[in-house]
């Protein structure tokens, strides 16, 4: 299992961030789209290639948190097409193991007392959307090792649900599994997950409890350590989820102590959809 560390706040130049990673044995950085120092205009893939060289890791890339390629606007989506198609090309030269995206529930209105989303009513033209969709990143991504992984947020909807079977129809989609999100949205989401269990190559893991979400490992009411085995015998990726760097490195502490901590070798493994073993 290779444990990586999130975007932080904290640090907003990419190699002050890279050389916590590396100094606290992490084995890669999750670049988060999110974040101005790691927009398109900023990112060059040779900026990642030497920093990469330089200490040691690797690099996985996590889309806009509002990137919604199933926008039912034509003009809107297709911006937000190009800002996906900009990463997934972005990933195949650097050969990163993983893109993760969330889903957005989108409009909804209240009916009495009642929501109803606006992708629920047009189904039918939403999931046209993720049709294309999953096609677009078939073909962005056909001969390469870089997984499109869909991560759970507030909990996937009924919609969500058919969109992320669709999307698993292709072999270039994959899962990204936030323990914490599931806790904190009633644990559906890691029953529907667990049934695409094969298709789980990336975890986003940290503690949570009914107030705080993002805490350090052992700090709120989730067995973190067994989600970290979960991870281990899948072969996935790991990205230990916390906001600051403290709370990094008593997450690190925790893995420690439970004997869950291993020194990568700045490789990550390529999760296989047939169940193979993991290749670095």
């Amino acid at each position: 299992m290779i444990c990586g560390i999130p975007t932080l706040m904290e640090y907003s130049d990419p190699d002050v961030l890279a050389a916590f990673c590396a100094e606290q044995g992490f084995g890669f950085v999750e670049m988060n789209m999110t974040f101005p120092w790691f927009q398109p205009g900023c990112l060059a893939a040779d900026t990642v290639r030497t920093l990469s060289r330089k200490y040691g890791i690797g690099f996985t890339l996590h889309l806009h948190d509002q990137v919604n390629p199933f926008e039912f606007s034509p003009d809107i989506r297709q911006g937000f097409l190009e800002n996906v198609r900009w990463a997934m090309r972005f990933a195949r030269e650097l050969n990163l193991p993983r893109i993760t995206m969330h889903l957005l529930p989108g409009t909804y209105s209240s009916i009495n007392g009642v929501k109803t989303y606006l992708c629920a009513h047009c189904q039918d033209t939403y999931l046209g959307c993720v049709r294309a969709f999953r096609d677009l990143v078939g073909k962005e991504l056909s001969g390469c090792s870089t997984v499109f992984c869909i991560e759970n947020t507030s909990g996937f909807l009924p919609f969500h649900r058919q969109a992320v079977r669709m999307l698993l129809e292709s072999e270039r989609f994959g899962l990204t599994f936030d323990i914490g999100h599931s806790f904190r949205s009633g644990g559906a989401d890691e029953r529907f997950i667990l049934e695409h269990k094969n298709r789980i190559c990336h975890f986003h893991i940290h503690d949570c409890d009914v107030k705080a979400n993002h805490l350090g490992f052992g700090e709120g009411q989730l067995d973190v350590a067994r989600y970290l085995k979960l991870a281990e015998g899948l072969g996935a990726t790991v990205v230990a989820e916390v906001k600051e760097s403290g709370a990094l490195i008593r997450s690190r502490q925790y893995m420690i102590r439970n004997q869950l901590w291993k020194t990568p070798d700045g490789s990550i493994p390529v999760r296989h959809h047939s169940g193979g073993e993991a290749e670095k």
